[in-house]
């Protein structure tokens, strides 16, 4: 028997089913069309899984933020934190620095250094005060906050309450680093007044703290806002707000409902934008007969170090109002 023989018998006497078989073009490309099927019905399903699950971490932060400001305010008659009043000017009578006496310091009523200060108190840590979407390239939670820079006030020295290299400095394409992603109201005037704190009126429609939006609320205005890449559609605003009562909602207007401001001009209810410092919404300044800045109407935003005026007739010389 020669070897061709040998190989044709070895050959016919291997079982069929032993045999072996390799996919056909039409098995290949039949398996390729289930695995795309498949995929074009999972993808748009994890997508929303992973939105989802952004939207409650990001809720889960901000409502931290506000729990740390109520744990606060069980110790200090209501009121949220105000660094200025916990980095006080010298006493006028004693002529020293001494904590808990001495004039209100307004210099230290930005958005940095309350945060500074609730970080140092372990009110909450760098990290709850970064959205897990955060699309600004500059902004990025404190990895090097220090928190051995603490000495309190004593004598002629004014003394150290928070790692002051803390930063709210946002904006757009600058070099400046931000080491917070949410809007808050401003500590100052009649919404420091009247809201900043559990005691306050209105809790239940005030909106304190949530996810920053574009200037004045107006994505027509501002159609390069990164605010509008956190949640939802890309050029569309979507993000949670956290309100006087401590209760959080996911909205996607810049209207909530039941938010409303007193007109000064009428005295009616309007409906208050999230974003927008209402004109008609600011105290009357009796020296010149217009407003100076000390609304009652919501407005969340980013207030840095340094964006003071101690002349613009704003209780708190709030005169920057910061946005990306």
């Amino acid at each position: 028997m020669t070897n061709t023989d040998e190989m044709d018998y070895r050959l016919e006497t291997i079982p069929m089913n032993r045999r072996k078989q390799g996919f056909t073009l039409i098995e290949l490309l039949v398996v390729m069309s289930i695995i795309a099927l498949l995929l074009s019905i999972l993808v748009p399903a994890l997508g929303r899984a992973r939105a989802q699950a952004m939207l409650v971490k990001d809720a889960s932060q901000v409502n931290g933020i506000f729990k740390g400001w109520t744990s606060w305010a069980g110790d200090h008659a209501g009121y949220f934190p105000i660094a200025g009043l916990e980095k006080r000017q010298q006493d006028t009578q004693l002529g020293q620095y001494i904590k808990g006496r001495g004039p209100e310091d307004l210099q230290w009523n930005d958005h940095g250094s309350l945060l500074a200060l609730c970080i140092m108190q372990n009110l909450y840590t760098p990290d709850t005060l970064m959205a897990p979407t955060e699309p600004n390239g500059n902004v990025g939670a404190m990895t090097t906050y220090n928190f051995e820079v603490y000495e309190p006030p004593n004598g002629s020295n004014e003394g150290v309450l928070w790692d002051e290299a803390f930063s709210n400095e946002l904006e757009i394409g600058g070099s400046a680093i931000c080491n917070n992603s949410y809007g808050i109201i401003p500590v100052t005037g009649e919404r420091r007044v009247d809201h900043w704190g559990w005691h306050k009126i209105n809790d239940s429609s005030f909106a304190v703290v949530g996810t920053r939006g574009p200037a004045d609320g107006d994505i027509a205005a501002n159609p390069d806002s990164l605010s509008t890449q956190f949640h939802g559609i890309d050029g569309e605003w979507k993000g949670i707000v956290c309100f006087g009562d401590n209760h959080t909602e996911t909205l996607d207007t810049f209207y909530p409902q039941n938010a409303n401001y007193i007109s000064n001009a009428s005295g009616l209810s309007i409906p208050d934008n999230l974003f927008e410092e209402e004109p008609d919404a600011l105290a009357a300044n009796p020296a010149n007969g217009t407003g100076d800045g000390t609304g009652h109407d919501i407005v969340l935003t980013h207030i840095a170090y340094g964006d003071i005026n101690e002349t613009d007739g704003r209780y708190g010389g709030v005169s920057q109002f910061r946005h990306d």
